[in-house]
């Protein structure tokens, strides 16, 4: 009787324990799909939040759009998820077998959590919504000399006097009228926090059509892009502005351009205009009230930006110095002049060297007819210190409209599709050698860096590089007619490269 019992209870316990175990592995299975199922939505749901954060971060980029409130915390609670999913992950593989077993209501669970996600991102309609922005803060270097330092002062009481609501800034190419007011901009932003400052480079190809988008758009004037009566647009411009206390900043400005069909900011209460050009000219033709003109700097200020530029660690032997010195002195107080040619003989220490080069960049076959074109010859004389591969990418720069922000990785795959790269390399030896191209022109100051990913060039540089290139390169502009350019058979013959702008 008694066996009979234990069997039977024997009997019955290794039933449940096989049950037990057969359940254990549809468990542990069950789990595995639901861990599976739980990567590959993660995945998806990752990819989309790439897609959103790299979309937003562009609109960003230009200070006009800011993410909505709801998105933000949506790309929070991603990030949560994709941590309490690695952590779970990461439980399961440590706990082992019996261990694992506990983790499947989590999983399920977190599944559900993503699928949420993922229907909550079909909803947002637009990421992102328009604000008044103040401005930009734009990236500035540190300037040298008294006169920089007596215009700043001087630019910045006239900002702030209520007599005074329009400003020329004048001087030839390459004195550094840009970089001033940079720091103008970015004082405005940073002490005057009832101001706000629309920054617009005019260029010497512009539209005026161009320059009301801009100044509308700075000011979100949407339904403007609607119009196309320039009178109309300008009367719109003129409403919108009222009010705002806008400090409009144009800079390079090349001839007179007319202020009432930009809305006539003059005539605005609180609103002022500052204003960069070469020309004194244009400064008193646009009825400027007062004029700086921006000298080039002494003999001791520039030789000081020279030694900055050159980054040495190492201090110059007593002969090296005094070639430096010379070299510094042909740039002619020009902190243009003087920026490129101290960038391209950095880490450089062999005195028959630089006795080579300032030879070669006194040359006087080299020098230009007139004062403002005084800068080519030191711009042409880093070009010439190029190899020929950086030589053909800086040239190609030049194909972009001035004042152009240029993606970098745009330009390697255009060095790559040109076989300015070693072809026999593989694609990534061959990116790499592309951003070393893009990176030394940075270096010896003939590119700007401007953000993370983009560059752009400089106008005076740019149209050295025009010159080079002359009758090899072709920009047409929209104001240009191409069928009566390409009929001009003789104009053409040498062509090698052909930008249709717009």
């Amino acid at each position: 009787m008694l066996n009979q019992i234990t069997d039977s209870f024997f009997s019955k316990l290794m039933d449940k324990l096989v049950d037990c175990v057969f359940d254990t592995f549809e468990d542990k299975k069950n789990l595995e799909s639901t861990l599976q199922t739980l990567k590959n939505n993660l995945n998806s749901l990752s990819q989309k939040a790439f897609d959103i954060q790299e979309k937003i971060n562009n609109a960003e980029l230009f200070g006009k759009k800011k993410r909505k409130r709801e998105v933000e915390e949506w790309l929070k609670q991603v990030k949560i998820i994709e941590n309490e999913v690695c952590r779970l992950e990461s439980e399961v593989q440590t706990q082992g077998f019996f261990g694992k077993l506990f983790n499947g209501d989590q999983a399920t669970q977190l599944n559900a959590k993503v699928y949420q996600l993922v229907e909550q991102s079909q909803h947002f309609g637009e990421l992102l919504v328009d604000y008044e922005t103040r401005g930009e803060e734009l990236l500035t270097t540190k300037m040298r000399g008294k006169g920089f330092k007596a215009n700043l002062k001087r630019i910045w009481n006239f900002l702030k006097s209520d007599e005074v609501s329009s400003i020329g800034i004048y001087g030839m190419g390459g004195v550094g009228k840009t970089a001033l007011v940079k720091h103008i901009n970015n004082m405005i932003l940073q002490k005057r926090k009832e101001r706000r400052v629309c920054w617009i480079t005019v260029s010497q190809v512009f539209s005026i059509k161009k320059l009301q988008d801009e100044i509308a758009d700075f000011i979100g004037l949407r339904d403007l892009f609607n119009e196309e009566n320039e009178e109309k647009r300008a009367a719109r411009l003129n409403h919108a502005i009222s009010g705002k206390n806008i400090i409009l900043i144009l800079d390079d400005v090349w001839e007179n351009l007319c202020l009432e069909k930009l809305g006539d900011p003059l005539h605005i209460k609180d609103c002022k205009l500052v204003l960069t050009t070469r020309s004194f000219e244009v400064c008193c033709r646009m009825g400027c009230q007062e004029k700086v003109k921006v000298q080039k700097l002494h003999t001791d200020e520039a030789w000081d930006l020279f030694k900055q530029k050159l980054k040495r660690d190492m201090a110059l032997t007593p002969e090296v110095e005094e070639i430096a010195k010379s070299m510094a002195k042909v740039c002619d107080g020009l902190p243009l002049g003087i920026i490129v040619p101290a960038g391209s003989m950095r880490d450089e220490t062999s005195i028959h060297v630089w006795r080579n080069e300032l030879d070669r960049l006194m040359d006087p076959s080299i020098g230009q007819d007139d004062e403002e074109d005084e800068v080519f010859k030191v711009l042409k004389y880093s070009f010439d210190r190029l190899d020929f591969n950086h030589q053909l990418c800086f040239l190609r720069c030049s194909l972009y409209p001035e004042d152009f922000l240029i993606n970098k990785w745009q330009l390697v795959d255009i060095c790559i599709s040109e076989e300015l790269v070693d072809k026999r390399k593989s694609r990534r030896s061959q990116l790499d050698q592309g951003h070393s191209i893009l990176n030394k022109l940075v270096k010896i100051c003939l590119l700007e860096s401007v953000r993370e990913d983009w560059v752009k060039m400089h106008d005076l540089v740019r149209a050295m590089a025009l010159k080079i290139t002359k009758r090899k390169y072709m920009i047409i502009s929209e104001s240009q007619s191409l069928k009566e350019i390409l009929i001009e058979g003789e104009s053409i013959k040498d062509l090698e490269k052909l930008c249709l702008i717009c």
